[in-house]
């Protein structure tokens, strides 16, 4: 029934981006289709009396609330209030101002003026003011003066003692149900302002440990560089020229590895997410092709057990970002005594979920360092050469991704780093 009616309102298949809006045309609709059923039903009551300038006046405001209907549906919400309000207000003067007070009706300018308050916004108060004044001002002339524009209706004294209580009846929820919205938007607004300031200082951490950091590892490789420059001006010996050459190359790989994950956490940040067939078998055997030349990867054996025909859908740049995290990692952090190295990826899938592991047998990482490794800028020990964003970066891209990643470590035995994901349709 609540989908029925929000397809009366805003017609099917169309949605409202802003949780707010909805919410105050829902409620504008509702009140419409409120409004019509009353009216509707007062109609067929006032026939049998014979009171036709009444049912007039009933029929021509039915049709204004109907076309206020058409234009939410038009999305036109705005054009919409702009009839439905006044025209409410409207009738309710002329009705309560051409019968008994006995019966009630004036109540119905308590319900009206607060949908005004709960239909507009903050940036259209003005307007909604303006409506609950001339609910007032209707109110006042109706109910304290004897002007009327239709003839006196005069009904029975049962009539009007009915009529009082099923106006109350009407009006009292119509009213805890405008209440209630300007409530809850208000709750939402304070939750979502909690959240942005949540965010702000997340941020505004992230980014005091990134200026120090990044200049920190910025300077490094090159301060490096320049004294192995000077080392190399002052000798003659091959031998010795050679091994300067060699630090300085690794040292301006890590600061361009160091530049790749900045770009990296930069690019999860900014771009938006995009949802595309990945056929992950070879995107991972991409991905080892471009690690398996480094030195730290010798006599590692990669072992890809992922299906090739498997397709999932996902956005393949994240996804390259965290495969290529994950498999550097183990490569950086292998354990050069033992015989056998070797990183296996193999996988997991639920009607629900999509799960990829990435399992080594290297170093391992001790319980006490394994809930921090995610944290931005942390490195295990001193002498990493890594930048410490990579697991980081994961982190924060699978968030994007609405995934998670979760470490599973013993020290000397090694490490798996499991990615799960959402199902987004049929793999296969």
């Amino acid at each position: 029934m609540k989908r029925v009616i929000r397809n009366l309102i805003i017609g099917k298949g169309v949605y409202i981006e802003s949780r707010n809006e909805y919410r105050q045309v829902m409620l504008s609709g509702h009140y419409a289709l409120l409004a019509l059923v009353i009216i509707f039903f007062y109609l067929i009551l006032d026939l049998p009396y014979g009171f036709t300038q009444s049912v007039v006046v009933f029929s021509f405001a039915f049709v204004l609330i109907a076309y206020s209907l058409v234009l939410h549906r038009l999305r036109n919400h705005c054009l919409a209030n702009y009839i439905l309000f006044p025209t409410l207000n409207l009738l309710l003067f002329l009705i309560s101002s051409s019968e008994s007070k006995e019966t009630g009706s004036f109540i119905f300018f308590i319900p009206i003026s607060l949908g005004a308050f709960a239909v507009f916004n903050y940036a259209q108060r003005k307007v909604a003011v303006s409506f609950a004044v001339l609910s007032f001002v209707f109110f006042a002339i109706s109910v304290v003066g004897n002007y009327s524009f239709l003839p006196f209706r005069n009904y029975p004294e049962t009539y009007q003692r009915y009529s009082l209580i099923i106006n109350f009846m009407i009006a009292f929820p119509v009213c805890v149900m405008a209440v209630y919205l300007l409530i809850t938007l208000n709750q939402y607004s304070s939750r979502q302002l909690i959240e942005s300031n949540k965010q702000l200082e997340k941020l505004n951490d992230e980014l005091d440990r990134f200026v120090y950091s990044t200049s920190h590892d910025l300077r490094a490789p090159l301060l490096s560089v320049l004294g192995l420059l000077k080392l190399a001006e002052n000798t003659s010996e091959l031998k010795e020229m050679q091994n300067y050459h060699r630090m300085m190359s690794t040292r301006m790989s890590a600061l361009d590895k160091f530049i790749k994950d900045i770009t990296d956490y930069s690019r999860n940040n900014r771009l938006q997410i995009v949802q595309e067939n990945v056929h992950l078998a070879p995107m991972i055997d991409e991905i080892w092709e471009s690690l398996k030349y480094s030195s730290d990867a010798r006599g590692i054996e990669f072992v890809n057990d992922i299906p090739s025909h498997l397709v999932i859908i996902n956005d393949p740049t994240r996804l390259q970002v965290v495969l290529s995290n994950l498999i550097a990692n183990a490569i950086r952090y292998h354990d050069q005594r033992k015989e056998r190295k070797y990183i296996r990826i193999h996988h997991l899938q639920t009607p629900t979920s999509f799960s990829v592991y990435v399992e080594d047998n290297g170093q391992g990482i001790a319980p006490e360092f394994q809930a921090k490794v995610f944290e931005m800028f942390y490195r295990g020990n001193e002498s990493s050469q890594g930048s410490g964003l990579g697991l980081y970066i994961v982190k924060e891209t699978l968030a994007k991704l609405s995934g998670t990643v979760h470490l599973t470590s013993t020290p000397r035995q090694g490490s798996t780093f499991a990615i799960s994901m959402p199902v987004l349709a049929p793999i296969g």
